[in-house]
């Protein structure tokens, strides 16, 4: 039987061999403790779930239930709280809970499959080092893309670094972390971090003629991306070596870095609100 998450809403469609999960709309549409701490668990659950030979398994794939919205990316009241009251621990958990995300995407959940990141609204932060992490991204044609940190005089601490040099030249790579702009899938696209652009309200459709497609040649897509891992590895040491730089940056940060952090924090919480 399916298992039943509070954070994640699960579909499996059986004959496309497809596993497609996404984040329900519980609230403020970031990564939160109790979503990264249940997130661990849905990942275990699909390595044992899928390892099954009677439930067959080619592709998984991310969304979100939020209406405009991917994911906002890091919990930045919580960030604030565990800086102010000096609690490196407690973000030092939340932080390697992130990498742990991030790493089973990335590494495909340790199962022979192909992931993607179905964007239909905005990926920031976080939310786009998510989308980074899956093999493919396909987004709706509208969809804004950007890396806030250093707005705040912090690095995006969860493998911006680590996933964009292995995807696109050092240089773009460099000005995508350093901008903070908002970027457009257009653009993303033509640095080929983006495999698709689609119409909105027609992004499912897209994702299974994609996915149709890319079963045909699913023995050379499969491969092929692995040789490409193989000939730039990224191990997990390296994702938790970047997050505990991050840890420490966060704890150096000062009160006018936190005061922009928190500017930042309620701008993303009245956008929730409203897009439509």
């Amino acid at each position: 039987m399916m298992r039943q998450f509070d954070c994640v809403s699960i579909h499996y469609f059986k004959e496309k061999e497809l596993l497609l999960w996404k984040i329900k709309d519980t609230g403020m549409p970031n990564f939160c403790l109790q979503g990264l701490q249940e997130f661990r668990e849905f990942c275990d659950w699909v390595k044992v779930y899928f390892s099954h030979p009677d439930r067959p398994l080619k592709f998984i794939v991310s969304g979100s239930e939020h209406q405009g919205i991917y994911n906002m990316g890091g919990d930045l009241p919580f960030f604030l709280d565990c800086i102010t009251s000096g609690n490196i621990e407690k973000l030092k958990m939340y932080a390697h809970l992130c990498i742990d995300a991030i790493y089973n995407i990335y590494s495909s959940f340790s199962l022979p499959v192909i992931t993607i990141a179905l964007v239909e609204g905005n990926a920031y932060g976080g939310g786009f080092e998510c989308a980074l992490a899956h093999d493919f991204i396909i987004a709706e044609e509208h969809a804004q893309f950007c890396l806030p940190e250093n707005k705040f005089n912090l690095f995006p601490g969860m493998g911006a670094h680590s996933l964009l040099t292995r995807k696109i030249s050092n240089v773009n790579a460099d000005i995508l972390i350093r901008s903070n702009k908002i970027y457009k899938a257009r653009y993303l696209q033509s640095l080929g971090l983006i495999e698709n652009i689609v119409e909105k309200q027609k992004t499912i459709l897209s994702l299974h003629q994609f996915i149709r497609n890319t079963t045909d040649r699913f023995n050379f897509e499969y491969h092929h991306i692995q040789c490409k891992k193989k000939v730039n590895p990224l191990l997990k040491k390296e994702l938790l070596e970047i997050t505990n730089l991050w840890v420490g940056a966060c704890m150096k940060t000062k009160p006018f870095d936190l005061r922009k952090m928190e500017i930042l924090a309620k701008a993303q919480f009245r956008k929730t609100k409203t897009i439509v």
